[in-house]
């Protein structure tokens, strides 16, 4: 049962029974998130599940406390996987699902656009990439704007760049557990970010676009810069063949360094009574190969990040694929707990597009944000 679509997964499947031809592969797709969720959800609690589903942040907790997905700590391509994508995929005790690739995000630029304006490489540090705003505002473009929603991929960056710097580590688990506030660990991050909008540099209107009109406007050539991801990528190119992109990490302040948004794909889980659990164990194995890997991430593509093979990313993607590989990206909807994760994520894009629009102040937002905390605790 799966959330890709036929297109595809088709090539990986036919690989597959290539491989196996005594083996019969039925493929049913149902769309992510929420429906995919509950139809699972209702098919596991039936008995009429398939052998081999998704496993991802929305279900995870759901999944191992009903004890509806199979150990696979014992396969040996689980050594395989990036760190982050087996922790993703681990709990208690035992690693529940095959996550082969990640996605990571941070500035798509146009660079034609950026020679234009005298840049032979992309900025690196925050102070830098605020100028190159202020150059291209003036030179009659829409210099910037994060894909809108809750993807705001400047913020995560900067958020995981002055973790890094600050702390030495991931803190969000402290901030929960009350040991700290967002008031402290964001102030400085999320001011940073906000320059882009108190400064004039970016309109607040684009938080109204959606993202087909955000990717329109960069394929046109209108707007220089976009923060978001691979899948955004891809469809500005589909938009303009002849347009040249590359996507670099989030310019940081010193002495950090540039990083990424970003976070382990989805995994690929057995059921725990699966009717053909040897076929399902050899489909993952398989999955995990360099050619059945290759095979998906060709049309899935997100960069693979198993560490057993080595798939060329797309020119525009060279950088983020090796970020991805190394487990170099910070994500909040994947950081934060599961059971806080969807509601403060609603909180988050509410706060931010009050900042935003200058309704609320840096101070406001994460007084906000730790309310909601401490509401979801209790």
């Amino acid at each position: 049962m799966t959330w890709d679509t036929t297109a595809v997964m088709q090539n990986a499947v036919s690989l597959f029974k290539k491989k196996y031809p005594s083996v019969t592969v039925e493929m049913t797709y149902t769309p992510p998130v929420t429906q995919y969720i509950s139809t699972l959800q209702e098919r596991l609690l039936a008995g009429t599940a398939a052998d081999i589903f998704i496993y991802t942040a929305e279900n995870l907790a759901q999944l191992n406390a009903g004890h509806f997905v199979m150990n696979l700590a014992p396969q040996p391509w689980v050594k395989y996987m990036a760190t982050a994508n087996r922790q993703y995929m681990s709990a208690d005790g035992g690693v529940w699902a095959l996550s082969p690739a990640a996605w990571t995000a941070g500035v798509i630029y146009n660079t034609d656009i950026l020679a234009k304006a005298g840049y032979k490489s992309i900025p690196t540090v925050w102070d830098d990439f605020l100028e190159l705003c202020a150059k291209l505002k003036r030179m009659g473009y829409t210099a910037y704007s994060d894909a809108g929603g809750n993807n705001w991929m400047a913020l995560e960056g900067r958020i995981g760049s002055h973790y890094m710097q600050a702390y030495g580590r991931n803190v969000d688990p402290e901030i929960f557990a009350g040991k700290l506030s967002f008031q402290k660990a964001w102030d400085k991050p999320l001011t940073q970010y906000a320059r882009l909008y108190s400064e004039e540099l970016v309109p607040a209107s684009t938080v109204g676009l959606t993202g087909t009109e955000i990717d329109q406007q960069v394929a046109v050539g209108k707007q220089a810069m976009l923060g978001s991801g691979p899948w955004d990528v891809t469809s500005i190119q589909q938009d303009n063949p002849k347009i040249s992109l590359f996507m670099g990490a989030v310019p940081s302040v010193p002495p950090g360094r540039p990083y990424w948004a970003g976070a382990p794909n989805e995994g690929w889980a057995v059921n725990a009574k699966a009717r053909n659990p040897k076929a399902a164990l050899a489909f993952l194995s398989f999955l995990a190969s360099p050619q059945g890997t290759a095979a998906y991430i060709a049309q899935e593509g997100f960069p693979s990040t198993m560490q057993n093979s080595s798939i060329p990313a797309k020119p525009a993607l060279k950088a983020a694929a090796v970020a991805a590989k190394a487990s170099q990206y910070y994500f909040t909807a994947v950081s934060w707990p599961s059971e806080y994760s969807a509601q403060l994520g609603v909180t988050l894009e509410a706060e931010i597009e009050a900042l935003i629009e200058g309704k609320q102040t840096v101070k406001q937002v994460l007084e906000a944000m730790d309310a909601e905390v401490e509401r979801l605790r209790k």
